[in-house]
């Protein structure tokens, strides 16, 4: 009647000897209540990896379109092909699609006893297909690329797209938006008008304006459209949304959003980095002849080939429609080495051009440099260079500062020049121009990519236990308080990232550390656009220069 357990079976819970049906319906329950308590295990699993996937998807995805990077090192692991993806970014100069390099302006970042009490951006145009010189050199080279001897080289199959690729840009449309270019604009919208929310609720007004180009007043418009919360959608220039102030481009006007009033900077021939490009075109001969070995292109490949067909890399990668695709595979024909020479050559062309050592950059920049002290301290425009009188001695079409959120859109150009005039990004040496230097200072992809933003922001700050010594501080700086018995500070950021804390300005700045500048120090530091600048250098003879 009675039988032993099974063998290797205990129980707590009865005697050693059960009833043998008991034992075996027992032995049912208890398996299936093993079965039941296992069961949320594998689905816990299952939750838990779907989540770990999604949030890697997620993170593969931002980096890869946005360039945000939240967990730096998953960030490098996610960059793909060996990190590839990044190095392309880095290297397209002027022609890399925006990526954010910080967490923004607005309230963020603010010492307690801060408020933001104006902002000014100026607004680099979205991706644009070349200009119609850069068009042309690019389809010579294509050109001689249609009429190789190799068709699909043995052992470089990073070559073997070339058979199906369109080698006329049939649909490019030189010189105009792309429409990653038109929704780039849109999303800068909305999302400024997030980042600024709360200043937006208590400003005097918002206040726009545009450089007259076609690229420039579109990307205005959908900009506009974004920050009004409208869905994107693409439509004509004449249906779009406009600005308060339309600048005409042109070498007869004054316009200090583009800037093309002084003959002898624009006549110059040649250019300092293409003097400079003599000594560094040696470090890409390599690479030339490696295309041409492969390719056996007719005729060769000359330089100046090369160098538009690496530009096809950012440009091509942008084409794709309204939504970023992932980068081209013309981006693939040249290897990480090659990239980095391409990347410091687009940079040195800018900054021997433009930059500190340029002997025009300087004084192109400072015309909007004189427009943005004069909104800082709420006073009309002192300045004989580039700004237009008759548009800034008017209130409706330069209001004096006050709350304001002033947006202008302008070109890459004129953000390097006013960078330069504010001393901003200052290079400890010259850039050298036949090698490429261990740490690269001074990246143009990181400055004025498509979508750059350049933003000023003043803000008023509670006068508290911060100073190092107050009582002195006041005492000898009354101009720095406004009528509130606060003290104003600039605070200046390059594609949402601070880059005022290291201007001489900040030097002695009770708040250095959060990247602000006394306003009045940073006015008297701009001493070469108030007093220095010397226009007159627009009309000197070329050839005395």
């Amino acid at each position: 009647m009675y039988a032993p357990a099974p063998a290797g079976r205990t129980s707590d819970r009865t005697p050693l000897l059960v009833p043998k049906i008991a034992s075996v319906q027992h032995s049912s329950h208890q398996y299936h209540r093993r079965i039941n308590k296992r069961h949320p295990v594998p689905l816990f699993s299952i939750i838990f990896t779907s989540i770990i996937l999604l949030v890697v998807a997620f993170l593969a995805w931002d980096v890869s379109i946005y360039g945000h990077c939240y967990v730096k090192p998953l960030c490098r692991a996610l960059s793909g092909r060996n990190g590839l993806e990044q190095t392309w970014w880095r290297n397209q100069g002027p022609y890399s699609p925006f990526r954010s390099q910080g967490p923004g302006g607005g309230d963020k970042g603010l010492p307690k006893g801060c408020e933001l009490s104006q902002v000014t951006i100026l607004h680099r145009h979205g991706a644009r297909y070349p200009t119609a010189g850069s068009g042309q050199c690019i389809l010579s080279a294509l050109q001689k690329i249609e009429n190789r001897q190799v068709k699909v080289p043995r052992g470089y199959p990073e070559f073997s797209f070339l058979l199906k690729e369109d080698l006329k840009l049939s649909n490019w449309k030189f010189d105009e938006l792309m429409d990653q270019g038109r929704k780039q604009s849109w999303i800068s919208g909305r999302t400024l008008k997030q980042q600024y929310k709360q200043f937006l609720g208590q400003a005097e007004g918002i206040f726009t304006r545009s450089s007259g180009g076609g690229r420039v007043v579109e990307t205005a418009g959908y900009w506009l459209e974004g920050f009004r919360g409208e869905r994107f959608k693409l439509k004509k220039i004449s249906d779009l949304p406009q600005v308060d102030v339309v600048i005409p481009e042109g070498e007869e006007y004054n316009n200090t959003l583009s800037v093309h009033s002084c003959p002898a900077f624009q006549n110059l021939n040649p250019k300092p980095s293409e003097i400079k490009f003599k000594d560094f075109s040696p470090l890409l001969e390599p690479t030339l002849n490696r295309l041409n070995n492969i390719l056996k292109p007719q005729p060769l490949l000359e330089m100046e080939d090369l160098i538009c067909l690496a530009d096809m890399c950012g440009y091509d990668s942008q084409s794709k429609g309204e939504n970023w695709e992932g980068w081209s595979k013309w981006c693939s024909i040249f290897n990480k080495n090659e990239w980095e020479l391409f990347g410091h050559l687009k940079d040195l062309k800018r900054w021997y051009d433009l930059g500190e050592k340029s002997k025009f950059g300087k004084t192109l920049g400072s015309g909007y440099t004189n427009e943005l002290l004069a909104r800082f301290k709420n006073s009309k425009v002192f300045d004989n260079t580039s700004t237009n009188h008759t548009l800034n001695s008017n209130e409706k079409t330069f209001p004096k500062g006050g709350n304001f959120f002033f947006i202008d859109f302008g070109h890459d150009n004129e953000i390097l020049e006013i960078i330069s005039t504010i001393n901003l990004l200052n290079q400890h040496r010259p850039l050298p121009i036949n090698s490429i230097p261990l740490k690269r200072t001074y990246i143009i992809s990181k400055i004025v990519p498509f979508g750059a933003k350049l933003t000023f922001e003043r803000i008023s700050c509670k006068i508290g236990n911060w100073e190092p010594d107050p009582e002195i501080t006041i005492k000898h700086n009354d101009s720095n308080r406004n009528n509130d018995g606060k003290r104003d500070y600039i605070r200046i950021l390059i594609n949402d990232k601070i880059e005022s804390g290291n201007h001489p300005s900040c030097e002695f700045s009770g708040l250095a550390d959060f990247g602000l500048c006394e306003l009045d120090s940073f006015v008297e530091s701009q001493s070469f656009a108030r007093e220095l600048v010397d226009w007159s250098i627009c009309y000197e003879d070329q050839n005395e220069i």
